[in-house]
């Protein structure tokens, strides 16, 4: 069954979430239904209009960004890998260009971790019981303040049928407690900045100290478009942000065939 421990504010509630949750409810059953197979072109137009929908969060908004994707024939799956991350990159290029403000940065973003959230409940691997694709662990570091790159990891994991511990900045003897209960197939690490690099290097001989057995350690994450050699750095056997390569070298098979959806 999944696990999902985190430190963040409680889910916002109220109005301004209003536009999000009827998105969210929509979305999985009325956009094409295809797999992300091959490369998706986004479109800049609807880029801005989600950025638009999680700036303003009202439900005219979302309804009319949904029509033009279901008109676009965007897939769920490209709604979520490509979309909402690119939406986000956007929005942070945007506050560095002083075009919108941190609070508009932080509410839009948030918007969209709360959208990728919901629409991801719809990959059901973790609540399907036992999918025979595997168990990772997926840890996310301490103070890290980037999550929704973890969060499309998670997503796209799910789709697969892999089964997902999510642990944000757990403590040793948290992994310690971990280690001993489940048995996992792997471990990914996401990491944002080099400033993580050494942390995540002694979690790594942690992991591979404590383990029963051989366990893959792959780390990736933001921190990759800006160095080589991530996993040299760390200790860990891979450093990638292609999760068919991750599963690869886990030993897990990638088929996009077992893709898991809610009826």
């Amino acid at each position: 069954m999944q696990e999902f421990q985190s430190r963040e504010p409680a889910r916002q509630q109220g109005q301004e979430m209003v536009g999000v949750a009827y998105f969210a409810s929509q979305v999985v059953s009325l956009l094409a239904e295809r797999n992300l197979r091959s490369p998706v072109e986004p479109r800049p137009s609807l880029v801005k209009s989600l950025i638009k929908a999680s700036l303003s969060g009202s439900k005219d908004q979302f309804a009319e960004l949904l029509a033009d994707m279901r008109r676009a024939r965007v897939s769920v799956a490209a709604l979520a890998d490509i979309y909402i991350p690119l939406a986000a990159r956007t929005m942070g290029e945007n506050w560095e260009e002083d075009e919108m403000s941190w609070v508009e940065v932080t509410l839009g973003v948030s918007r969209l971790q709360s959208l990728l959230r919901e629409i991801g409940s719809a990959w059901a691997a973790d609540q399907a019981g036992d999918t025979g694709h595997g168990t990772v662990l997926l840890i996310i570091p301490d103070r890290e303040q980037h999550t929704l790159g973890p969060m499309v990891a998670m997503n796209q994991l799910r789709r697969f049928g892999v089964s997902v511990c999510l642990r944000i900045a757990p403590t040793t003897e948290e992994l310690r407690a971990l280690m001993a209960q489940r048995a996992f197939d792997g471990v990914l690490i996401s990491i944002a900045t080099r400033e993580k690099l050494e942390s995540v290097s002694r979690t790594v001989a942690f992991l591979k100290k404590h383990s029963a057995s051989p366990l893959p350690v792959i780390v990736g994450g933001a921190v990759l478009t800006t160095m080589d050699e991530v996993a040299t750095c760390t200790g860990a056997d891979l450093s990638t942000n292609d999760i068919g390569e991750a599963l690869g070298s886990i030993g897990l098979k990638f088929d996009s065939q077992c893709v898991l959806k809610r009826a």
